[in-house]
């Protein structure tokens, strides 16, 4: 039997791309009017010749897909919107369609992270995968910053973070970031009290912080610790961990 897995890519070529969108799903049509000037987008949802739905948002809007996230037999419709910042932000919409409206149904707040649609284990549901942004400029600018894995299925029309449930995904993104670790094996400790951002030793630490929450979503919350204390021998090793059990509740 074929398996055949879907792939949708809200990528960060497509959301620098501005442009308008007019698109079919069956008697409904969803179109979009970027305002320059204004730095606005204009959705407008047909069904057959009568409109349903239109709003102005103060984001482009560079993709909408239909898709069935949750095998049901009835699909969603996915509505990605991005601030036009450097990086930041993006989200992505869902919503539906009855008795003649249209209506969002869930979103999900991405902030610096893009991501993308797809089947991972072949189940026929769709998760949306991306990364949790939320070490973002903690401990050094937002180039160096590293974020751990952070992956939503969809169930009862929500989204639910079901990122612990897909163990090869960590651990393909924790060897990644090992990787990056690597590259400052031979880092220079700043002197106590000094401050350590947008320094080596501050990227050092926003590696180790995503590689702390990726081992906790793994239960081995413990080993990143372990990982802490084996790479980062600096004079505030001990509150960085202090801040990462009680800050970001990696424990």
């Amino acid at each position: 039997m074929l398996c055949v897995i879907f792939v949708l890519f809200f990528n960060e070529r497509n959301f620098a791309q501005v442009k308008d969108l007019n698109l079919k799903f069956g008697k409904n049509i969803f179109k979009t009017k970027f305002n320059s000037e204004e730095y606005t987008t204009t959705l407008s949802i047909y069904r057959e010749d009568e409109k349903i739905f239109e709003e102005i948002y103060y984001d482009l809007i560079p993709e909408i897909a239909r898709m069935d996230l949750d095998n049901d037999g009835k699909k969603e419709y996915l509505i990605a919107m991005y601030s036009g910042g450097a990086h930041c932000c993006t989200s992505l919409f869902t919503g539906k369609i009855s008795k003649g409206k249209f209506n969002f149904t869930d979103t999900i707040i991405w902030g610096n992270s893009f991501f993308k649609a797809e089947d991972l284990n072949a189940d026929g549901k769709t998760e949306i995968v991306g990364f949790n942004d939320v070490y973002a400029y903690m401990f050094t600018n937002y180039a160096q910053s590293k974020f751990p894995l952070l992956i939503y299925g969809y169930e009862n029309k929500k989204f639910v973070n079901v990122t612990a449930k897909f163990p090869k995904q960590i651990n393909d993104n924790l060897t990644e970031l090992k990787k990056e670790l690597d590259e400052y094996k031979n880092f220079k400790c700043e002197e106590a009290g000094t401050e350590t951002f947008n320094t080596d030793a501050g990227a050092v630490k926003a590696i180790l912080a995503a590689a702390t929450e990726d081992y906790m979503l793994l239960g081995k919350v413990d080993e990143g610790y372990k990982l802490i204390d084996e790479f980062y021998k600096c004079p505030d090793r001990d509150g960085f961990k202090d801040s990462l059990r009680i800050n970001f509740l990696l424990k």
